[in-house]
């Protein structure tokens, strides 16, 4: 089976079982602008949310499927069959990219030249580097186990890969925080629900419930297209 459409359902994130963020819709309440793309939709979700806000917005997608299904579901929006790469777009057509959990999977310099092609802004999500309290409890986010990722990303390693491209970061922040004590105890209990409740009477009160997130929400603004 094809690995984006299994980890679409596996994940969440496809056709049929995607499911409406709300930290996701509120990123693009405050920062989209304009006629928007969304790289990448998956579901359409997104798509159709910005267009809720009142955006024109189109989308495009590498997967057949994913287009096809979008497109039946929400005819009102075009969706396209492309390549991130090559995107199918004339200089500066759009206000805004949305690019949720997406550089990831992809060339992501070669990407942004692309996305800062036909657009002025970018609004992103990707996954986190396990932290140092993660892996002291032997412990990982689950975006590891997507054999469709390329690579994960700290704070560091995003601003070193936007540096060539002049851009202004307008929001750049750890996000969707987790549990530390919830993730231990959900991999130490597996199936078993007792034993579930009984880690989390014994266990939680001692465990330390630092800072920790899952996701990296960006927002990027480039000085002038070129």
């Amino acid at each position: 089976m094809n690995s984006y459409l299994f980890n679409g359902q596996k994940y969440g994130w496809g056709p049929g079982v995607a499911t409406l963020n709300s930290d996701k819709a509120a990123l693009l309440q405050k920062y989209a602008q304009g006629k928007c793309l969304d790289i990448g939709f998956g579901s359409g979700l997104y798509t159709q949310h910005l267009r809720s806000l009142g955006h024109q917005v189109q989308g495009v997608d590498n997967q057949a499927l994913f287009v096809q299904a979008a497109a039946k579901k929400y005819p009102e929006i075009p969706f396209l069959l492309g390549d991130i790469h090559r995107l199918p777009f004339k200089k500066g057509e759009f206000q805004t990219t949305i690019a949720f959990d997406i550089l990831e999977h992809v060339e992501d310099t070669v990407a942004l030249k692309e996305i800062f092609r036909v657009s002025k802004r970018l609004i992103f999500s990707v996954p986190i580097k396990n932290q140092e309290i993660l892996l002291h409890y032997g412990l990982s986010h689950s975006h590891y186990l997507d054999n469709t990722h390329l690579r994960v990303y700290s704070l560091k390693s995003l601003r070193k890969l936007f540096a060539p491209f002049s851009c202004k970061i307008i929001f750049l922040k750890p996000s969707l925080p987790l549990s530390l004590s919830g993730l231990l105890i959900e991999r130490l209990s597996g199936q078993n629900k007792l034993l579930k409740v009984l880690l989390k009477i014994i266990l939680k009160p001692f465990l330390p419930e630092p800072p920790l997130y899952s996701t990296i929400f960006g927002v990027l603004e480039k000085q002038s297209l070129s």
